[in-house]
């Protein structure tokens, strides 16, 4: 079906549920308690294929495999209570255990347990900015099986990004002098657990540290040419890395699509965000992605971090990405703190949106308007953020301050960044030990919400172990 009749269709088929959800919206809505229903309401109605049965359908259509071994729907729904690739098998994992649960919860709009980072979005009603969105295409799968599996198997990695942690960057793992690198938890039964999962897919997305440097990511693709050619590759590089056994690759591939990760077009800018790399050589690697996905008819996107170094070229990788007719992707960045625009000065961040605001864009091509709705969608999300009431980290009081996992941890590593090394590592060693605690939310949150004075006495005097013992017991006057 020729595109504009396939765009025709898509908008005569929304319109047609946005009818019928008005006129069921009350019956609809009434088991939804956890997101405001007017919120919802709106959602639903912004949805690229209209109001549809799942809030989100992550959890029906995708596998995520974080570094730590937690399986999820997608990689910010991870957490102590995820299922672990060491104690159960894939097919028990998507088809009961975790994802189960996550389903039921989801019936109910129940977004706190794993999906808080969403949740905190769709409040906002920045719709365009919800990771929700990138799982809607697969709405409408038939599939038993998971038909998208995103890989974060290792943290192997030739930069040191000054937005990154050890989690993503073997680099910056080295930097502190941590043990624990490359793939941990992924072993011989998990490859040969994917054989069944494999020839269901529809896409395959690998994420590092960066993939070509990533041994088992090369077993992988061999795995999806011998059983499921017509899957899609996704490959998320910082296009620093690039020799003949990725051309290779290439050659015999042709469904391969790439996320080229860059913030900044400026080299001096560039290679002081991504420490290790080089900005020429990058620029050169990405014409060759180009160059291969206009042969093999795929994709190339540019995904960027907006943070508080390069602010100044935000509007300029929307040109950049129309220059080479390919698309543009701003993630959304609540860390670091001190580089997330989230906790910028609120009167710095609306004279940004001013600035954001006035720039004009061609809409000739559908990637030129894809990279002009983008940008609109960050600007939106700026706009949330900057009406948001101002927490100040020296006047936190006792009260809990509702931050999802990740949030809170990056938000303490960031609070002793400034200090010294011992203390750093003492409260990266806290955070592991706190992350498999079953109340692990709560605890982050109470470690967020206690004053700079008494955080700082406590984390310097007290051992790790009584740190942990303490966190374990954790009443409203402690600590």
């Amino acid at each position: 079906m020729p595109l504009c009749l396939q765009n025709l269709f898509v908008k005569i088929h929304r319109r047609f549920r946005i009818l019928i959800f008005e006129i069921c919206k009350s019956k609809r809505l009434q088991k939804c308690a956890d997101v405001d229903k007017k919120v919802l309401c709106n959602f639903n109605k912004s949805r690229k294929y209209g109001p549809l049965k799942h809030i989100c359908y992550a959890p029906h259509t995708s596998m995520f495999f974080s570094r730590s071994g937690f399986i999820s729907p997608c990689y910010a729904s991870y957490n102590n209570k995820s299922s672990h690739v060491s104690q159960s098998s894939l097919k028990d994992i998507w088809f009961n255990l975790s994802f189960k649960n996550i389903r039921n919860e989801h019936n109910l709009c129940n977004l706190d347990s794993t999906c808080g980072f969403c949740k905190e979005i769709m409040q906002s009603e920045s719709f365009g900015s919800l990771l929700i969105n990138k799982y809607e295409h697969y709405a409408f799968s038939k599939s038993d099986y998971p038909v998208i599996m995103e890989f974060e198997l290792s943290n192997t990695c030739n930069l040191s990004c000054i937005m990154c942690d050890s989690n993503l960057s073997s680099g910056i793992a080295s930097d502190n002098c941590e043990t624990d690198s490359g793939n941990i938890y992924y072993k011989e039964e998990f490859f040969d657990e994917l054989r069944e999962f494999i020839p269901h897919l529809q896409l395959a997305e690998f994420t590092g540290g960066d993939p070509f440097m990533i041994e088992e990511y090369y077993r992988i693709w061999d795995m999806i040419l011998e059983l499921n050619p017509k899957c899609q590759i996704l490959i998320t590089t910082n296009a620093n890395t690039m020799n003949p056994r990725i051309e290779s690759l290439m050659k015999r591939h042709s469904k391969i699509n790439f996320n080229i990760s860059i913030d900044s077009l400026e080299k001096v800018n560039y290679e002081n965000i991504r420490r290790n790399g080089n900005f020429e050589f990058a620029l050169k690697n990405i014409d060759k992605f180009v160059e291969y996905a206009r042969k093999n008819k795929t994709h190339v996107n540019l995904l960027v971090c907006p943070m508080t170094v390069n602010i100044h070229e935000l509007a300029d990788f929307v040109n950049f990405a129309n220059h080479k007719q390919i698309c543009v992707y701003y993630h959304t960045v609540v860390k670091p703190r001190h580089l997330s625009l989230k906790f910028s000065d609120k009167k710095e961040l609306k004279s940004l949106i001013l600035d954001l605001s006035s720039k004009d864009f061609s809409s000739k091509t559908k990637n030129e308007r894809t990279n002009a709705e983008n940008f609109k969608n960050l600007v939106e999300l700026l706009i949330s953020w900057s009406n948001e009431d101002e927490i100040s980290q020296n006047s936190l009081s006792k009260s809990v301050v509702k931050f999802n996992i990740d949030e809170a941890r990056a938000f303490l590593i960031d609070r002793v960044s400034n200090n010294t090394t011992h203390l750093v590592e003492k409260i990266e060693r806290l955070n592991s030990e706190v992350f498999i605690l079953e109340n692990a939310e709560y605890v982050f949150n109470r470690l967020c919400s206690v004053r700079d004075e008494e955080f700082f006495e406590y984390l310097a005097s007290k051992s790790l172990e009584e740190l942990i013992d303490i966190c374990k017991n954790f009443k409203p006057k402690e600590l």
